[in-house]
């Protein structure tokens, strides 16, 4: 018996092995670094579904539906007590800038859905993973599947929103990520580091200069506006040696 076709065979017949597979592949690869980049284990779970989804495997609607509201709870959890912390300090103004967002990520997912001409299901998945709105899949599933509009076309869309999910989540997390730590501070022209120093003025500098050379080396450091790497050699040693006369009383003998 050729083993390939066993397990395929098998994972169509449990569903639910599939669902593991992607996410014991996902939580391997996730924090594998190659030239200091990982995928992370989100990403990388996407990308081991959508492969083992090539191999036509279906996955009933209970455990689609289980799975999502697990899903849901897990947020719910750990983001509502911050929610109505945030709520009770700058609840105005964070509720006006939340709006504007949302309004902003809904249109431009929108336009790009209709340039590029992609269908009800691909625009999905393109609002969903871009903006990294997982729960969005939820809520479009079921709005399709209320439309009452042709069996064979509903499916279509509703396979084509994971597709779109999975791909455009890659840019949705690493290139906001590239793009708030790159690009962001120059448009804005701030100096991220020496912004953190002057907003933190409680913390001691010596303590930020360490961090920073942790993080990033001496020259993150440098950057940040900091004395940058020790100096070796005769003139430290002086300087050293400076430090310790002035510091100590010289007695007669």
């Amino acid at each position: 018996m050729n083993l390939w076709p066993w397990i395929v065979d098998t994972l169509r017949q449990y569903p639910e092995l599939a669902l593991f597979l992607a996410l014991a592949i996902g939580f391997w690869i996730g924090p594998k670094k190659l030239a200091g980049f990982s995928l992370g284990n989100v990403t990388a779970t996407l990308l081991a579904a959508l492969a083992i989804g090539q191999l036509g495997i279906q996955v009933p609607g209970p455990i689609k539906s289980t799975f999502f509201l697990m899903f849901l709870f897990a947020v719910g959890y750990g983001v509502g007590p911050q929610f109505f912390q945030g709520l009770s300090k700058d609840g105005p103004k964070q509720i006006l800038f939340s709006l504007i967002i949302l309004v902003l990520c809904l249109l431009a997912p929108y336009i790009c859905a209709r340039i590029a001409g992609l269908d009800v299901g691909y625009a999905v998945g393109l609002y969903a993973g871009s903006q990294t709105i997982s729960a969005s899949i939820g809520v479009a599933t079921d709005q399709i599947n209320r439309l009452g509009m042709d069996a064979t076309l509903a499916k279509q869309y509703l396979d084509a929103i994971p597709v779109g999910y999975a791909v455009t989540y890659i840019f949705g997390t690493i290139g906001s990520a590239i793009i708030l730590a790159q690009l962001g501070p120059k448009l804005i022209q701030v100096r991220i580091q020496r912004a953190a120093l002057q907003g933190h003025p409680q913390v001691a500098h010596a303590d930020v200069e360490k961090a920073l050379v942790v993080v990033g080396g001496p020259e993150r450091l440098a950057a940040a506006g900091g004395r940058g790497p020790p100096r070796t050699g005769r003139g430290a040693a002086g300087r050293s040696g400076a430090r310790r006369g002035a510091g100590s009383q010289v007695t007669p003998a």
